[in-house]
């Protein structure tokens, strides 16, 4: 089985939104921002980057839902895309989706696994630029 690393708890994230992190995968120097959403009961992960030209789709501010709170949006862009599958239905990726990354509920913990982490986000970035996150492995 592959190793869980605990992103956050599962009341952080309310029903139909998202929240974005910034990990660092284990041998790597680059930040690796990923999103977490819910819909009902039912979490799911994908990078946080737009597949229209590679940036965050927050752009850094932490917002990735649009106004009415339905769909991820890319600030940058304004590509729309389904909260649960990541497809992108309205903007310039349309037809393409986002990168998923495998979520699992363990515990009361929302979990990643299928990549080893750094143990510890190393990322030097100021308090601003990403929310704080501790990682732990499971």
């Amino acid at each position: 089985m592959d190793a869980l690393y605990a992103i956050c708890s599962t009341f952080e994230i309310d029903d139909n939104d998202a929240r974005g992190f910034v990990l660092r995968k284990a041998g790597e120097s680059d930040p690796w921002p990923i999103l977490i959403s819910r819909k009902g009961s039912n979490y799911y992960g994908f990078e946080n980057v737009c597949p229209h030209q590679g940036v965050r789709l927050d752009g850094g501010s932490g917002e990735l839902m649009d106004d009415e709170g339905n769909f991820i949006v890319c600030r940058q862009h304004g590509a729309q895309f389904d909260i649960d599958t990541g497809h992108c239905f309205s903007g310039p990726c349309q037809g393409k989706a986002l990168t998923p990354v495998k979520v699992v509920v363990d515990d009361g913990d929302v979990c990643i696994a299928g990549v080893e982490l750094a143990e510890e986000d190393g990322l030097d970035l100021p308090d601003s630029d990403a929310p704080e996150v501790m990682i732990t492995t499971d």
